[in-house]
Order: structure tokens, then sequence, then C-alpha cells
């Protein structure tokens, strides 16, 4: 797959220098089975037309540049740009284009959007979600593209995609996700969902516990569900490893820690894992997080935690 990133718009002339596409167009934050219902509308388009497929999409989050809660601070994302790369490619596309999301870009009117971007890069035939907006205030819509095509590409709608009668969306599986409710996230994401960090030295306060764990420290803002304790696979090296993982503030040993951390206590692993590249897959919440009397309470509820755990990943083997 080819990537091309875009932080400007484009001249009209560049369309006679470009491949003619089928564009599939969206955030598609998650990949998730809506957003591959309208990468595989667009792969069926383009093998019609003997054309290439091509997915457009923004880099920042929109709501980075435009939600007042977030402006100057990256939002958090169910897959940041990596790893929705890596997604959109496992699903055959030919071409993705990444266009800088910035104030500019926010400001333009949706048909300069469609003459800046869609028509020059040769879009034949687009294909959206129903909820897909462009331009400014989002004013543009799968009503207004046809009309703002030029006659250059005709255009299909792909309904909304329900899972048990409700509509699959990212701002669904990240509601989820932010309550608590990981199995629910995943089955509407067909996938647990997971994200990527290093192994960092930490205070090795579990160690002296009896509880030796992994410190996760994240790369990315990635949407993250609330303080507690959980049931995850850590897959280090493609080998996924059971463990149970606190996500939180510690505040039984601290009286106040300025940032969340994650570490997790891996049920079948010995070994040193400092430096390692890690995948963490949320898959149930146990508990919230609780501040306990002392520090013995602490490791009797944590040894209630494994053996919960420990029941889990028997079931669910």
């Amino acid at each position: 797959m080819q990537i091309e990133y875009l932080t400007t718009g484009l001249a009209a002339v560049e369309r006679d220098t470009r491949p003619p596409v089928v564009m599939a167009l969206g955030y598609f934050d998650g990949v998730h089975e809506g957003h591959q219902k309208v990468i595989e509308e667009a792969k069926k388009e383009a093998g019609k037309r003997n054309v290439e497929t091509a997915v457009l999409t923004f880099n920042p989050h929109p709501r980075t540049i435009l939600s007042k809660d977030h402006k100057g601070k990256k939002y958090p994302e169910l897959t940041p740009l990596l790893e929705k790369q890596k997604r959109i490619q496992s699903l055959g596309v030919d071409r993705l284009y990444v266009i800088s999301f910035n104030q500019e870009l926010a400001s333009l009117p949706p048909q300069q959007f469609v003459d800046a971007y869609l028509i020059p890069l040769h879009v034949v035939h687009a294909v959206a979600g129903f909820d897909f907006s462009y331009g400014q205030y989002g004013k543009g819509n799968m009503e207004t593209l046809p009309l703002h095509s030029r006659g250059k590409f005709d255009c299909t709608t792909v309904t909304k995609w329900k899972h048990e009668g409700e509509k699959v969306s990212s701002t669904r599986i990240r509601q989820c996700i932010e309550v608590g409710e990981l199995e629910k996230a995943k089955t509407l994401l067909k996938r647990p969902h997971a994200v990527q960090g290093e192994i960092v030295e930490g205070d090795r306060r579990g160690r002296e516990i009896g509880f030796p764990t992994a410190n996760i420290e994240l790369k990315e803002n990635y949407v993250l569900p609330p303080a507690g304790v959980y049931c995850v696979y850590v897959k280090i090296d493609e080998a996924f490893y059971p463990a149970v993982c606190n996500f939180g503030y510690r505040p039984t040993i601290y009286e106040q820690q300025a940032d969340p951390n994650i570490e997790a206590h891996l049920l079948s692993f010995d070994g040193d894992l400092y430096g390692k590249k890690v995948e963490l897959q949320w898959l149930k919440m146990i508990r919230p997080e609780e501040k306990f009397a002392s520090i013995d309470v602490l490791k009797a509820q944590i040894e209630t935690d494994k053996n919960f755990a420990i029941r889990y990943f028997d079931y669910e083997s």
C-alpha cells in the first residue's frame, strides 16, 4: 500500500498525473466493522472499474483542533495513525492519503475541499458512510457531495451498520471503553481494544509485596478504561500472556500520583522484559481502583484479583 501525506491542497491539473481511484472517505478510528463495509464497497466498485482502491483520512483527529476541551492536546483514539495504517493495509487497499487536519483545512468551504483534494486525487467514485461530513462546520455531506463533484465522480453512501439493533460507531465503542464495558467494546470492534507500549523500569513496589509487574509506558494517546483492575493479554514477540493489570493512581501506596500508570502481573511468564515492545489487550474489568486501609489488605485483594483472572482465563480457554 502506498501512503501519501498531504499538508496542503492540490492543483486541479494534478488529476491527469495521478491514477484513477475509487476513494473511501472517513476518519476510520478503530477501523471497526462499519468502516470495513465502506472500504469493502470501495474495493467492489474499484474492481468493476478496473482501477485502484484508495482511502482518504485525516490526522490528527479533528477534535484535537475543533474541540475546546482538547485544543492543544491530542484527542484520545482507538487506533492512532500507525495502527490505523496497518489495519487499512490489511484490508487490501492500494493507496492511503492522509490529510493534515489543521485550522486551515477546517475553514475550507465544502466545494473548496472537494476542489483541493478529491478532484486532484483523480477520484472517479467516492464511497463513505451515511454520516460522513466535510468542509467548514461539516456543511458538506453525502447529499451534497455529488453536487460538489463537478461531474468528475459519482458516489455511494453506505448505510449505518448495526449489531443486534445497535449502530456500530467509533463513538459508541469509545463510550463502552471509557465506562469499563470492555466485552461490549470487543463485540462492536470484533476484537479486544488494544494499546501499544514499551515495558519500562518502575519503582518495584509490586515485587516488594509479592506481585512483580511489568510497567507499560504508552507512546500514543489512547482511549482508556477507567482506573481499575483488569484481565488482559500482554502480547510479547507474537506470544500472548494472560495477566492481571492495574491501571490507575495506586492510592494505597501513594497519597497523590499525578498520572495514571499501567502495570501488569503476568500469570505465566518469568524473565527480563525491560525494553520490550508490547501490545496490551483489555478484556474484562474486575473492579474499580480503590484505596485500602493497609498494604496487607491490598496484598489480600491482589491475591483475590489474581485468582479471579486465573478462573477467567481458564474459562476462556
